[in-house]
């Protein structure tokens, strides 16, 4: 009989340990299941804000190419904030003349986060072609009298 108490003590023993080793294994499980969880999120949230960067990038990017550079600088902000849904992005457009036969250096930067998170994007951009860089005075040399074009003199 003391045998059959010691077996059936070491067994409740033996099931007590298994069920704490596998609370401790589920706990080790689920802590690890939920940083993961957590990682995934803040990457998540941080390609979205690369995304829009890149988005905003592109679009300055585009304006140097579509202005020229050189009249880029002259008539755009070079650096500032976004308004409305992307306040909390700014930017600044470097535009670097290297020499008359070679393109501009230009880069953009996009800051988020107060400006502890930046998204750049460099490239080079050739001067517009066929159009003068200057400015024209495209003022008529005399009046134009649009009403002699539409009603006869009469005599």
């Amino acid at each position: 009989m003391m045998h059959q108490q010691v077996t059936s003590r070491t067994r409740r023993g033996i099931a007590l340990f298994e069920v704490v080793l596998a609370a401790v294994l589920l706990g080790i499980g689920l802590s690890v299941t939920m940083s993961l969880a957590a990682t995934a999120l803040s990457r998540q949230g941080l390609g979205e804000h690369n995304l829009t960067a890149a988005w905003l990038a592109d679009e300055q990017l585009s304006l140097v190419v579509m202005e020229g550079p050189k009249k880029f600088i002259q008539t755009q902000p070079t650096s500032g904030d976004y308004d409305a849904p992307f306040e909390e992005y700014s930017f600044e457009v470097e535009v670097r003349h290297i020499s008359d036969y070679e393109p501009y250096d230009v880069t953009v930067y996009i800051t988020w986060d107060g400006g502890d998170r930046e998204f750049i994007l460099q490239t080079k951009v050739a001067p517009r072609q066929g159009e003068p860089e200057e400015q024209e005075d495209r003022t008529p040399l005399e009046p134009i009298d649009r009403e002699s074009l539409y009603f006869e003199e009469s005599e």
